[in-house]
């Protein structure tokens, strides 16, 4: 009987002993101030904030801003030249052709000569003619819709073309674009009849 109460009354002494440190423990400790608890909570919030940011504006960019004027010629001026921006992803060179920029800037763009040619610009096989072109023959008259006469003499006006054709001598053949600007290609990888939109040749092959 005495061996079966030792284990049992070791068990209540501990179990009692705990209680009793517990206790103890507790009442040690006083509940914090409210002001020991705010400074604690500035003192974390301080610790996991991220450090200030320095901003250095003596260093260099590593793009530099276009200087004014430059910044003017990159904006589109008038709704012409604006509306040219679709026409210059694929015609990029006409971009700064003479007789592009001079009607742009007068607000008179591409689709005001050649049409709004959409199915043109929506033809990834680059093999649909625009609206409308102009073969050597209708090119003075077309510019003649607009342009009334030259502001210079005629004499003035063969000279210059003989000297941009190098001594030609048939004025009846020339053309307003032979002086005027560089509007027509020199090397062409679509053609078509510009009298009938038909595709004459493409360097995607027929």
């Amino acid at each position: 009987m005495k061996r079966i109460l030792l284990p049992s009354l070791v068990a209540l002494a501990l179990v009692a002993c705990t209680l009793s440190s517990s206790c103890s423990t507790t009442g040690e400790h006083e509940p914090a101030s409210s002001e020991d608890a705010d400074a604690v909570d500035r003192a974390s919030a301080q610790s996991s904030a991220p450090p200030p940011l320095v901003v250095d504006t003596d260093a260099p960019l590593l793009l530099d801003e276009p200087v004014e004027a430059e910044a003017a010629s990159m904006t589109p001026t008038t709704e012409a030249a604006a509306e040219n921006a679709a026409c210059f992803v694929c015609h990029a060179n006409y971009k700064s052709e003479p007789l592009a920029v001079w009607h742009a800037a007068a607000n008179v763009g591409c689709s005001s000569c050649h049409g709004k040619s959409f199915a043109h610009r929506n033809d990834e096989n680059n093999t649909t003619p625009p609206e409308t072109m102009y073969p050597r023959g209708k090119i003075d008259a077309a510019c003649g819709k607009c342009h009334l006469g030259h502001d210079v003499p005629a004499k003035d006006v063969i000279a210059r073309w003989r000297q941009q054709y190098g001594g030609a001598t048939a004025p009846e053949t020339a053309a307003c674009t032979d002086c005027h600007g560089k509007h027509r290609l020199k090397v062409r990888t679509v053609q078509w009849d510009k009298e009938t939109g038909k595709l004459l040749g493409s360097n995607r092959g027929p």
